[in-house]
């Protein structure tokens, strides 16, 4: 067996966490038992075990050993900026109509939009969130790394929850940030008919990089707001 990531192999032990194969109150296996396992070091494992202590899944005492506390992490993210909280708020809040859940294969273009690499296959959640008054107020499309093609009966069965939080739920594949790019832009004909604007109006574009304590990319969403329908507020402070 190769060298292993801890990353993965935190994935792995919270994946046996949520499926009670470590109930809440057990004991988990000591490090030099997980080290033999995945054919790993110590430190590996350390960071492992670290990672779903931070998650708040297990915790670390001295001479006890390494104790299952929850089977799902409860841990939310600490924002840097009060309009990714909005963001999450707003996913949190407002009802999505999923529309499509299939595999593809992303062209030369999308991958540069996206940030990754052209010809890839990534599993792509289209959906559409609505205001009170009903009316759509964003398109959003969701690419998962096909690894995570079981995400797709909970996102149907749980379509108001957050994609990134099921990931981490079914997986332990903890998302440690997210990073946005905001810009303006002109509605794309196919979304703008969705959203019952015109084409080429006023938009806001919004990508989003999903990604773990080693950086690597987890999931990407792309979301299109019609011109009036969202608004983005953030403060300033001085800095004294």
């Amino acid at each position: 067996m190769t060298a292993i990531r801890y990353t993965k192999v935190s994935e792995i032990l919270a994946r046996r966490i949520a499926e009670e194969r470590y109930p809440v109150g057990s004991l988990m296996p000591t490090e030099k038992d997980l080290m033999a396992e995945f054919n790993t070091s110590r430190h590996t494992v350390r960071a492992a075990l670290r990672q779903l202590q931070e998650a708040r899944l297990v915790s670390r005492r001295r001479g006890s050993g390494t104790i299952v506390e929850a089977k799902t992490s409860s841990a939310g993210f600490n924002q840097s900026l009060t309009s990714l909280e909005d963001l999450v708020y707003l996913a949190a809040t407002t009802p999505r109509q999923l529309r499509a859940a299939k595999q593809v294969v992303v062209d030369i273009d999308l991958a540069q939009v996206l940030g990754v690499g052209g010809g890839t296959r990534w599993l792509r959640f289209s959906s559409t969130r609505h205001g009170e008054d009903g009316n759509p107020i964003v398109w959003t499309d969701v690419y998962v790394d096909p690894q995570y093609s079981g995400i797709k009966r909970v996102v149907e069965e749980t379509p108001d929850r957050l994609i990134s939080e099921l990931i981490e739920e079914k997986y332990g594949r903890r998302i440690t940030s997210v990073g946005q790019d905001i810009t303006a832009c002109a509605m794309p004909p196919s979304v703008a008919k969705l959203l019952k604007v015109e084409p080429d109006s006023p938009g806001l574009f919004i990508l989003r990089q999903y990604r773990d304590a080693a950086s690597e990319l987890v999931a990407v969403s792309v979301s299109y707001h019609p011109a009036g329908r969202y608004k983005f507020s953030t403060t300033l402070i001085r800095q004294t």
